[in-house]
């Protein structure tokens, strides 16, 4: 427990499960491609715009104008490239790391998750109309290093020490809840447990090796399985994010993988964690390599929900939505 306490009598958002589901749902029954946004951090971080704080990363840019100001023109130029091209767009919340623990050692009092929610919900908005093709999810990240299995939590203390910010983000109503960069089963299904009580979607998104094994040496199979199982209310699906698309070796993997994968977000280079982690230089593969390689995931795999990870930026995004388009039936609106 954190702080002593968790109060885990809460009432969670009111919206009925049903409808948010619905809406999160029917996008990926509609569409055969959905964006999602391109890297964050490593974007701020290597702009020298803004300062990132040394434990919550880019969560308080939101309460400062130079903050707010890079943070909004990422996800405008995500949500620009999703318009022109006619398709829907997830965009996750600056909460990767606002976790209960590394908030309270920081003596932040704001209400971090919740008020990065409403700031891309005001976002959002500036949409008008169209604002109805965004989705906003909630974004919580491991406890450790992502790129280190063996600092994984177990299952149990997973779904406590996580419970708290699920919680925050639930109740702040987004539109679904996403644990990403997750490196181990058991931290994972922990995770799982907490997002299953609330009354909205979730998805769960591995790191995984060259050889589509999470980093804890798991099988995407075996992981998919064990949660599925775990859980009274099931993810409404996964996804791969911080690695190469060519990592999950498609064609390697079973029927059960690929019939639960709904989204990969990428690294922009095919070079392995150990030697991306700390890397003074942006390392990057040819975008249309890249590119190729995520159109192809979708065309011949089935998996919807593309975007980008660690190197990538808009221009990858840019890629994939003006390459696939042009096949792509959008919903079985354009039969």
């Amino acid at each position: 427990m954190l702080n002593g306490q968790i109060n885990r009598f809460v009432t969670f958002s009111t919206v009925p499960f049903a409808e948010r589901y619905m809406d999160i749902k029917k996008i990926l029954d509609n569409y055969d491609i959905i964006l999602t946004e391109a890297a964050i951090i490593e974007s701020l971080r290597r702009s020298g715009n803004v300062d990132l704080h040394p434990r919550l990363e880019n969560a308080l840019l939101i309460y400062e104008e130079a903050g707010k100001k890079a943070l909004s023109n990422l996800y405008q130029e995500f949500i620009n490239i999703a318009c022109k091209q006619a398709l829907p767009i997830t965009l996750c919340t600056p909460t990767w790391r606002a976790n209960q623990e590394r908030i309270s050692t920081a003596h932040i009092t704001k209400d971090v998750n919740g008020d990065a929610v409403k700031f891309l919900k005001h976002l959002k908005d500036k949409w008008g109309s169209w604002a109805a093709n965004i989705f906003i999810g909630g974004l919580v990240g491991c406890k450790n290093d992502c790129y280190k299995p063996d600092e994984g939590l177990s299952k149990n203390d997973a779904k406590e020490f996580h419970f708290w910010q699920i919680n925050q983000l639930a109740n702040a109503g987004v539109d679904f809840l996403i644990g990403a960069t997750l490196p181990t089963l058991p931290e994972a299904t922990g995770i799982a447990l907490s997002m299953a009580e609330t009354n909205i979607p979730y998805i769960i998104s591995f790191v995984i090796n060259r050889e589509g094994r999470i980093l804890d040496g798991n099988s995407l199979e075996h992981s998919f399985r064990e949660i599925d199982a775990a859980c009274s209310r099931p993810p409404l699906g996964y996804m791969i994010n911080c690695a190469y698309p060519s990592f999950l070796n498609a064609h390697k993997q079973t029927e059960v993988v690929m019939s639960r994968l709904i989204g990969f977000q990428a690294n922009a280079s095919s070079l392995d964690h150990s030697e991306l982690d700390g890397a003074e230089t942006l390392q990057t593969d040819d975008i249309s390599d890249w590119g190729n390689l995520m159109i192809e995931l979708n065309k011949k795999y089935g998996v919807k929900i593309l975007g980008g990870c660690c190197g990538t930026n808009s221009e990858h995004l840019q890629y994939i939505a003006q390459n696939i388009k042009s096949e792509v039936i959008l919903g079985k609106q354009n039969p």
